[in-house]
């Protein structure tokens, strides 16, 4: 009888972590999806946080206080008030000062895929070693016989 308890519980000890797991990879997934902004201070706070400073290594143009970082910001800020999309202002920007000119990798081509591959990779690796480890583990019977109790 109480093989048969230890058995359920845990079935439920690893439908739980199952659970968990799927609710932290859901999490995450839902938290690093950002929408647009709707107005237009955020729209603007949101393109001056992605737009990489002209003389500046590698700060926003939000994060710096140079001259061209100011200029940028002030072009932004019309742009918006104009009435552009956010992506016609990425690509004015581009267009004016490279395709390095973003800090984060455009929506389409092989920019998103070459953030996406490495995520991939790693969730690949862990379903991996977690197969590995599932299939090491001793089975019932061998466990049995280890404990000092009959393998029948």
């Amino acid at each position: 009888m109480s093989g048969r308890r230890g058995r359920r519980s845990l079935l439920a000890t690893r439908s739980a972590w199952a659970l968990l797991a799927a609710l932290a990879v859901a999490f995450l997934a839902f938290g690093s999806v950002h929408g647009n902004p709707d107005s237009p201070k955020a729209r603007i706070a949101s393109l001056d946080g992605i737009i990489k400073c002209p003389a500046c290594e590698d700060l926003s143009i939000a994060q710096s206080n140079a001259p061209s970082a100011v200029t940028l910001r002030h072009e932004v800020a019309r742009f918006v008030d104009e009435g552009w999309s956010d992506a016609r202002v990425e690509s004015w920007v581009t267009n004016r000062y490279g395709a390095a000119a973003l800090l984060v990798p455009s929506s389409a081509g092989a920019g998103e895929t070459l953030y996406l591959v490495p995520v991939g990779l790693v969730g690949l690796a862990v379903a991996g070693l977690g197969w590995y480890l599932w299939r090491r583990r001793p089975s019932a019977g061998a466990r049995g016989t280890a404990d000092g109790g009959s393998a029948a």
